[in-house]
């Protein structure tokens, strides 16, 4: 293979280029670089530039750590024990303590890599299954970076602070290899960029196999994720039928109470629809692996062996909305004193790949798409259904079932969705889509522009559409 000589670096606002020779467009196997003009023209690089978008998500800045632990820190879920010094800012709401430029550059690299599969599929000489299966994939893994681009830069549907509200981010649909193809853009309304989501998300649905393996998208993995953006929507219909789809899609299960603790503890959780499986060579390290960044154990029990830091324990306010024989609270345990204080940590992330700081990450699970369900169909008015599904987690939980109805119901779903997932990447951003306020030692106002991350500085000086949030 010859070496690359150009690699693509592409910003949301600038998509700005630049050559450096050490960098590659995309990795074949072995792990070389090809020629950029012949880069996406055959089976074997386009495979392989799909394979470098599901790598980017895996990254630290990505669901490597950032997506499933600052949700937590920066919410009520979360508190900073200082053991390292990170996620301390994120813990105390410090303006710019927030997503970093990573995300964004990271998320853009990923979109850009898309659109050049996409517009090169149509020349290149594939079994038109496959050829099928990667056009579903780009669809998906778009509408799932600008899904999260978009909680994270902007205000979400039906909760926004108008004052305040500069929309979303900038919608990339053209790949760019040459800086003659640049295109500045501003950012999309919120309206405009749940536009493309659902439009991406239903092209995917029309090119995916009905099931894979679950560390590749198909179209049980779509519709989950379909009925968790609705849900940000509140297109209460569209959760449901989505929900439906991927609940009967056979890909995931809801695992019994027996089964519930050991599902953590296996290299696939039996739950997930979708999960970012990693290898040895990929192992995140004890600095911000989400073992270490939630726990100080190396194995359940032993407290004498001490392993990461524990940067980031649950709240007091978190643990008490356990209720007595809740089979989740077994998540939680006394870490070791190896780095001070002994903490109740959690243990969701345990090297349960067989190494320690190896985990696989779910990115959805059948959990989730429930409690999505459940809330949309508490929100229609549907009492009788929703209670189903708020009773089916209470029970499998080790509870009693309940009986309530309107804002009462819809409550507790919230509640069993806030233990369901904690320290799984969700309560910051369902707080902040539900328009609340983020309660701990210094309240966190829905209206503060902390609830927003700021635009990297870097963009908004190369394109002058771009407005920066609010406050930064």
């Amino acid at each position: 293979m010859k070496k690359i000589q150009s690699y693509i670096r592409i910003t949301a606002l600038a998509i700005s280029l630049f050559f450096a020779s050490c960098s590659n467009l995309l990795d074949v196997k072995p792990r070389q670089s090809i020629d950029s003009s012949t880069a996406f023209t055959t089976e074997e690089a386009i495979q392989a530039a799909i394979i470098g978008v599901y790598d980017r998500l895996q990254g630290l800045r990505v669901y490597g750590r950032d997506l499933i632990a600052l949700p937590e820190a920066l919410s009520d879920n979360g508190r900073a024990t200082n053991k390292s010094g990170r996620l301390v800012g994120e813990f105390n709401n410090v303006p710019n303590a927030h997503f970093t430029n990573a995300l964004w550059q990271i998320s853009y690299f990923a979109i850009n890599q898309i659109n050049l599969i996409l517009e090169a599929l149509p020349n290149v000489r594939m079994a038109e299954t496959a050829k099928n299966t990667v056009e579903g994939e780009c669809f998906f893994l778009r509408a799932l970076f600008y899904h999260n681009l978009a909680r994270v830069y902007g205000y979400d549907p039906g909760a926004v602070v108008p004052q305040s509200n500069r929309g979303t981010v900038p919608i990339a649909l053209k790949g760019v290899i040459s800086l003659d193809q640049i295109q500045l853009s501003g950012r999309a309304t919120i309206d405009e960029i749940y536009t493309q989501i659902y439009k991406d998300l239903d092209a995917a649905l029309t090119k995916l196999p009905a099931r894979t393996a679950v560390n590749r998208v198909n179209r049980v993995s779509a519709n989950a994720i379909y009925s968790r953006v609705a849900l940000y929507r509140r297109d209460y219909a569209k959760v449901v039928q989505t929900a439906n789809d991927a609940i009967n899609g056979g890909v995931g299960t809801f695992v019994s109470n027996a089964a519930y603790i050991g599902a953590f503890r296996t290299a696939i959780n039996p739950e997930s629809i979708f999960e970012l499986e990693y290898q040895t060579p990929e192992n995140l390290g004890v600095n911000e692996s989400l073992q270490t960044t939630y726990t100080t154990l190396v194995t359940l029990g032993n407290r004498n062996q001490t392993g990461g830091f524990g940067d980031l324990v649950p709240t007091a306010n978190l643990l008490a909305q356990f209720e007595p024989n809740d089979i989740r609270r077994n998540l939680y345990e006394l870490g070791t004193a190896g780095r001070g204080t002994a903490e109740i940590e959690c243990t969701k992330f345990l090297g349960k790949n067989g190494q320690i700081n190896l985990d696989n990450i779910p990115v959805i699970r059948v959990s989730e798409v429930i409690l999505n369900r459940a809330e949309a169909l508490a929100n229609q008015g549907n009492t009788t259904a929703a209670l189903a599904d708020l009773n089916r987690i209470r029970t499998r939980a080790g509870l009693s079932e309940v009986t309530l109805e309107g804002s009462a119901l819809i409550e507790e779903i919230l509640k069993q969705r806030r233990i369901e997932l904690a320290f799984e990447g969700h309560r910051f951003f369902d707080l902040k889509r539900l328009g609340r306020d983020i309660i701990k030692a210094q309240i966190v106002p829905f209206t503060d522009f902390r609830i927003l991350a700021p635009i990297p500085v870097r963009e908004i000086q190369i394109n002058p559409a771009i407005q920066q949030n609010v406050g930064y």
